[in-house]
């Protein structure tokens, strides 16, 4: 579970991708960014893990919502989840077409469109998830330790030579850590946690949940926010502090590329470029996996048809549901070649940007309902610690979520108008879905009955029942 977990995150993929532009942003500082996003991070799990034995639906977070919030809100935040991980889900397979049709344009000898590097991706993700989560977690555990086994190498290599000017902690140091843009550059550091949601998704699917999501939580939050923390400073330590924003902005997306070549050998840059579209596939395999186990948990509530609930005999992998995924996957692909659109910074970068943002308002809605669901259950163990971490998560969350935002131009790549496009179709989204489920929830209550109900609690959804005494 905890590789699922970290493999959605793509921690290669993320670290390419978005860590020059936060020490770009950020400076060298940036580093530092990665433990105030670590301790949010570890904020909300407290918080939720809290709450876990009372939950036993395999609804994840919108599970937790209702039991917090009531059957409209969850229903909204199945809603938000479902949209963002499918939008992840497309958004991946841009990135993938990306990098990796060069390759396949050298293997081939000619010129391949990216929609069928695309298609070949989407269903090489389906056979690998169809084929039940072992399966799938031993993929995504060999390509996790290729890629974190490359960058450990060139943080090695960088730390034995000295870096630029010798080593120096200088880039978590207050004024590094206050400096202009460290905001925005926060708000960056949780793309790379995306994969978090996994905790709790995989609840029905684990031999002991309560104890399993406990810890491949805390595993995986502690390593990514650990692994990201090194690998950034030891960049910064690569070009040296002073530099390093300079570099940033001179190589791009080729920072640590740069640094590899440079500290270890071509063929570590080379290897780190192949890396790069695993690493992209693993996080596409992870977002694919979330989806479509929100659509079966959906599914198991009358929300969405029964169909989708249909599982493996063998792998107990809910294949339909991910059928259905895969279905809208190619969907996504085929619009995005129709309109035109750059499979990167239009296709990837747009939807990817849109998930991050429903994502962050997902776990914010967690943590209210955390708040609200501890207050009134005086029987709780550690109720206090899980409120005080659930107040803490929020308010780190949403500095983080309005830096987003404000800055919305640093993931969406874009100008002005399409930026005001793109968050207007996001708030007319979620004003349509608030709407929508409100007006569900008042004329045809009994559509929403199961929503987030936990499988032994029949008799009263509203009530989350508690764990039998020991």
């Amino acid at each position: 579970m905890a590789f699922l977990i970290v493999s959605a995150a793509a921690p290669l993929g993320y670290l390419a991708g978005y860590g020059p532009l936060a020490l770009l942003i950020g400076g060298p500082g940036a580093a530092a960014s990665f433990v105030l996003g670590g301790l949010a991070l570890a904020a909300f799990l407290g918080a939720f893990t809290t709450m876990t034995p009372y939950v036993k639906s395999p609804g994840a977070f919108y599970a937790y919502v209702r039991a917090g919030l009531g059957r409209a809100v969850g229903t909204v935040a199945a809603v938000f989840a479902v949209v963002a991980y499918n939008l992840a889900l497309v958004g991946a397979l841009g990135a993938i077409a990306t990098y990796l049709v060069p390759h396949v344009d050298d293997l081939v000898g000619g010129a391949v469109p990216w929609p069928v590097v695309a298609v070949a991706a989407t269903l090489t993700v389906f056979a690998i998830a169809a084929a039940g989560i072992d399966l799938g977690a031993r993929f995504l555990g060999v390509l996790l330790i290729a890629e974190t086994a490359i960058i450990l190498v060139v943080v090695v290599a960088v730390l034995l030579d000295g870096g630029a000017h010798g080593l120096s902690l200088d880039a978590f140091g207050l004024d590094r850590a206050t400096a202009p843009g460290m905001g925005a550059a926060l708000a960056l550091t949780f793309v790379g946690f995306l994969g978090i949601e996994g905790i709790a998704l995989y609840r029905s699917e684990a031999r002991d949940p309560d104890r399993t999501i406990r810890r491949a939580g805390a595993l995986a939050v502690g390593s990514m926010a650990v692994f990201y923390i090194l690998v950034t400073w030891a960049v910064v330590q690569a070009f040296g502090t002073d530099e390093v924003q300079g570099a940033a902005e001179q190589h791009g997306a080729d920072l640590f590329f740069v640094a590899a070549d440079q500290y270890v050998g071509g063929w570590a840059a080379t290897t780190m470029q192949w890396l790069i579209i695993t690493s992209l596939l693993a996080a596409q395999l992870a977002f694919h996996n979330a989806g479509n186990r929100y659509l079966h948990a959906l599914s198991r509530d009358g929300v969405l048809p029964r169909r989708l609930a249909v599982v493996g005999r063998r792998t107990g992998a809910p294949w339909v549901a991910g059928a259905f995924a895969t279905v809208v996957s190619l969907v996504g692909v085929a619009v995005a070649a129709l309109l035109g659109w750059d499979p990167y910074f239009e296709m990837s970068v747009w939807l990817l940007s849109l998930a991050v943002v429903l994502i962050l308002l997902l776990q914010v809605l967690t943590c209210v309902a955390v708040v609200v669901f501890l207050g009134r259950r005086a029987d709780v163990p550690g109720r206090v610690r899980g409120i005080v971490c659930a107040l803490v998560a929020i308010g780190l969350l949403a500095v983080a979520g309005y830096e987003l935002l404000t800055q919305f131009e640093l993931l969406s790549a874009s100008g002005p108008e399409q930026n005001a496009t793109i968050l207007t179709v996001l708030a007319g989204f979620v004003v349509v879905t608030v709407v929508g489920v409100a007006a569900v929830a008042r004329f045809r209550p009994d559509a929403l009955r199961r929503v987030g109900q936990d499988p032994d609690d029949s008799d009263d959804p509203d009530d989350t029942a508690a764990p039998d005494a020991a």
